[in-house]
């Protein structure tokens, strides 16, 4: 067999370098994205809609990027929340509300560039916001939220 010229290689390399990442990312960033925008669900059991219908509550907005969440206040007022989750990141995210370890609340998968809307009561108390796909949680993507 015959060497290749070394310039070759080394783009060969590079490629083969590139490809690896690139399934590295996808592999981390899977989800489904059929049911993409879909509604959430709240502890109750029950579903809101994504069609700019609120349940009611107090209006917060979550910014899901790749790999972070932000609130525009991270101190909330105990009570009942309409939150709408932007996935303004290239990979597909939801949304987790946890307290003392255990799942408040949970949207369904939300592909780049949508949103949904998740409907949440709070009561006082320390509360966790994170997206759960892959590893996303521990690349960065949750926020403590103090509720009282």
């Amino acid at each position: 067999m015959s060497q290749l010229p070394a310039p070759t290689a080394r783009r060969l390399s590079r490629g083969a370098a590139a490809l690896a990442i690139s399934v590295a990312f996808l592999t981390a960033c899977g989800g489904n994205s059929a049911d993409a925008g879909a509604s959430g669900t709240t502890s109750a059991g029950t579903s809101t809609e994504t069609s700019g219908s609120t349940g009611g509550g107090q209006s917060l907005t979550a910014t899901e990027k790749d790999f972070s969440i932000s609130l525009a206040e991270d101190k909330l007022a105990a009570g009942t929340y309409d939150i709408q989750v932007v996935n303004d990141g290239h990979a597909t995210h939801d949304l987790v509300v946890e307290q003392n370890g255990k799942d408040v609340a949970k949207s369904n998968t939300i592909a780049p560039g949508k949103s949904a809307t998740l409907t949440v009561t709070l009561n006082s108390g320390k509360y966790v916001f994170f997206c759960s796909i892959g590893n996303h949680r521990s690349m960065g993507m949750e926020t403590t939220v103090s509720v009282s």
